[in-house]
């Protein structure tokens, strides 16, 4: 449901942004980017800790949001999208869209702070793709 809400907000920031001839390819786009940049963050941290080796390199992030976006394109057809707006402009819903609201924004500033947090970690170490 959470990702569910994700897209939904992002859908409804692209409607709002002025760029409404491909909602769904954009906003799919934009919940992939963040999940893709989770994942590379993940990874970052694994190898760091010495846990796991960085398994991404160029051609796989590429690859990785391509996926993840066509997924994401493919979960959320018209059909499912118009049953996600009716859930989530529904009265019952407007008490958890403070609260849905408030993890969507921890969610977004999270990402962005692991991902300028983490080269601090081990400041000299790269992961061998950088190399």
């Amino acid at each position: 449901m959470i990702f569910d809400y994700f897209y939904f907000k992002f859908y409804n920031i692209i409607l709002k942004s002025g760029i409404p001839e491909f909602p769904r390819f954009y906003s799919s786009l934009l919940l992939g980017g963040v999940i893709n940049l989770n994942l590379l963050v993940i990874s970052g941290f694994l190898s760091k800790f010495d846990i796991l080796p960085y398994i991404f390199d160029k051609t796989t992030i590429l690859i990785s949001l391509a996926t993840l976006v066509a997924l994401i394109f493919l979960r959320y057809k018209n059909s499912r999208l118009e049953t996600i707006k009716v859930i989530f402009t529904a009265e019952e819903f407007k008490q958890k869209k403070k609260t849905l609201n408030i993890i969507f924004v921890f969610y977004l500033v999270f990402t962005v702070l692991a991902m300028f947090l983490g080269p601090f970690y081990k400041p000299d170490y790269l992961p061998k793709m950088w190399e």
